[in-house]
């Protein structure tokens, strides 16, 4: 709950009528050691009050004046700097306040995301605007209803995309990124124009990229941002100057990784062979044919079915 900066007292207006003439009364008269009243001798019994709309006016509380933007972008980059060391503001805005009197500003920095700030007194917090908008798409995917919450709204920080883009570059990638979402804290999504997209993970500060062809096998999970068509389409890139590049790939598993030899996978051609190819530093080094993967991995192939080679009959021996 968030309440307004500046609150407005209300101050009920009280209406004084004219002071009245006080009327002759006991012990003002003759009879009483007085004299008579003369007309012109009246006097009131209380001095006239100031009624005016101006007076009055003057003598209620006034609410503080709202911050000028250099008030609040004075008072919003040191707390950016306690709570997102990288920022480096180039406008801020005052959300507001809450129930507590905590203030809320938003600020956007001149690289990577804005982030909505609490400036809480012992350890203020950032809230990175990027995350906050996935979040809020990934809401509204399930439920175009869903109530969102706060998100950022300074013109700087309607980036989103281009944010998680300038992940990618750090990571590596150079494809044209059309659509990107933040799925969970460090873990973002990467589509791609016209070809499989990436998912992106920082661990320990660095960026690891995997294919969304690699994830939807190895993860059993896809890629909301790149369709089937743009995964198949990678294989005939991967495979090509090997063994294996006159496959026609109709479809792909995952076999297993080895942390020297790279990931092994099995592809179906269209011929109805089988190929195992050995993937490693984005391309195939090394290609296996189904008919010795009893041999080399212990196991057949799971899309091809090759049938047993006879065994040989023994030397001198009969048939």
């Amino acid at each position: 709950m968030f309440k307004s900066i500046a609150l407005a007292a209300a101050v009920g207006l009280v209406s004084f009528g004219p002071a009245l003439a006080q009327s002759p009364g006991p012990g003002s008269g003759p009879d009483y050691g007085g004299r008579n009243v003369q007309p012109g001798d009246e006097q009131p019994v209380e001095m006239r009050r100031e009624t005016s709309a101006s007076r009055l006016r003057d003598q209620r509380p006034q609410a503080p004046a709202a911050p000028t933007p250099e008030q609040v972008m004075a008072e919003a980059t040191p707390i950016a700097a306690a709570a997102a060391p990288g920022c480096q503001v180039t406008s801020a805005a005052l959300l507001g306040a809450r129930v507590d009197g905590t203030k809320l500003y938003e600020v956007a920095c001149a690289s990577g995301p804005g982030y909505i700030l609490e400036a809480f007194a012992e350890a203020p917090k950032a809230n990175d605007c990027v995350l906050q908008w996935s979040y809020g798409q990934l809401a509204r995917e399930a439920d175009p209803a869903a109530d969102v919450g706060l998100q950022c709204g300074l013109p700087g920080n309607q980036n989103n995309v281009q944010v998680i883009a300038a992940y990618g570059r750090e990571a590596g990638l150079t494809c044209d990124v059309d659509q990107a979402v933040a799925t969970a804290m460090d873990v973002y999504e990467i589509g791609c124009a016209g070809r499989d997209g990436w998912r992106l993970e920082r661990v320990n500060s660095a960026w690891k990229a995997t294919t969304c062809w690699q994830f939807a096998l190895i993860a059993d999970q896809t890629c909301r941002y790149s369709t089937r068509e743009e995964s198949s389409g990678e294989w005939p890139k991967l495979v090509a100057g090997s063994d294996a590049a006159a496959c026609r790939v109709e479809d792909v598993a995952w076999m297993g990784d080895n942390p020297d030899r790279g990931s092994f996978y099995e592809l179906k051609c269209s011929s109805g062979e089988g190929v195992i190819v050995r993937f490693k530093d984005g391309a195939t080094q090394q290609t296996y044919s189904c008919i010795d993967a009893p041999q080399i991995f212990r196991r057949p192939c799971s899309l091809t079915t090759v049938e047993a080679t006879p065994a040989a009959a023994p030397s001198g021996g009969q048939a």
